[in-house]
């Protein structure tokens, strides 16, 4: 009697290779046409606005390199802080975790806010939280945004009392949109917070019975990562806007300008520019950043040339440096 032919084996789930989030989303259409736009917008910025590009070469080729690398260890001494910051909110929510990969995940999230549209970073922060910890997703992206509405609340704050200073409080025109929307953004995240901490689950009961356990883990992380420290993290938020304005003032400083810029001039446009990369329309605000860098500094006195140098400087460092960064570290996470 002829035995039947034995099937092969089926592959456990296990030995399937592992897919990568990120790389997926990087092929995403809406990934590919946020990227084809940039390219029509970088394509008519350099077809029909008339600037010395050779002027701003020139500038750059004489740049003080002593002083551009302090601007690189400001930039980068960021992120130390902010991995502190969030070792604090997490501790508060009651989970233990190490500066060494919660440092890895934030370069990773920075990265991929880099190369993906609509702030989509911080959310591949909480999933790599969720692969890599003992930390849910949920409650993670909680202390996610929680980071975030110190981030923006601190940083309009400092935006008003610097913008106060620099035109000797009277806000030129112009900017008055800008500081209008974005007191009512903060205004509304206040009241958001509020709502939701005394709610008493009366938001969940709208919400399908599959979701509410998430809901309920992800209103933890956030309430809970304000519990404790505050004033200390407050003080960090502090110190991570003034890393990001050390950084833009040793850019300027290290190149031949000749000019004069006060510190709270500095810190205005380093923190318009910090504003401007939240504007989820383009990965990382690329153009957006740039033209808000160019438009204050000629404000401010400086000629379209002097400030295009200032902005190609300051965002090889906060951009391109961290696409280069964050590339050799996700390519090694991913062998790994």
């Amino acid at each position: 009697m002829l035995k039947p032919e034995m099937e092969p084996a089926a592959v456990p789930p296990q030995a399937a290779a592992p897919r990568s989030a990120l790389r997926e989303r990087l092929l995403d259409p809406r990934t590919l046409i946020s990227f084809a736009i940039l390219a029509v917008v970088l394509f008519v910025v350099l077809t029909h606005v008339q600037l010395d590009y050779g002027e701003s070469l020139r500038a750059i080729s004489k740049t003080n390199l002593f002083l551009y690398a302090l601007a690189f260890a400001a930039f980068y001494f960021s992120f130390v802080v902010r991995t502190v910051r969030w070792e604090i909110l997490l501790r508060n929510t009651g989970e233990r975790n190490h500066f060494g990969e919660l440092f890895h995940i934030i370069i990773l999230a920075w990265f991929a806010n880099c190369v993906l549209p609509a702030k989509m970073g911080d959310f591949y922060r909480a999933y790599l939280l969720r692969q890599q910890t003992e930390v849910s997703g949920s409650k993670g992206l909680g202390t996610i945004f929680s980071e975030r509405a110190l981030d923006f609340l601190v940083l309009m704050s400092l935006l008003v009392v610097s913008g106060l200073i620099s035109f000797r409080a009277q806000v030129p025109e112009r900017f008055v949109p800008a500081f209008i929307v974005g007191l009512l953004i903060a205004a509304g995240l206040i009241a958001g917070l509020l709502v939701i901490r005394y709610s008493e689950g009366r938001l969940s009961r709208f919400l399908p019975e599959r979701l509410r356990e998430r809901a309920s883990r992800f209103k933890h992380g956030l309430l809970s990562a304000f519990a404790g420290r505050l004033p200390l993290l407050l003080g960090l938020t502090v110190l991570v806007w003034m890393a990001e304005s050390a950084r833009l003032f040793l850019v300027v400083q290290a190149l031949p300008l000749h000019i004069s810029l006060s510190l709270a001039q500095i810190m205005f446009i380093a923190l318009v520019a910090s504003l401007l990369t939240t504007i989820p329309a383009l990965p990382g605000g690329l153009v957006l950043v740039e033209g808000g860098i160019i438009a204050v500094l000629v404000f401010f006195g400086l000629t379209a040339s002097q400030a295009l140098s200032v902005a190609i400087l300051d965002r090889l460092i906060s951009y391109w440096s961290l696409i280069a960064v964050g590339f050799v570290v996700f390519l090694l996470s991913h062998r790994r």
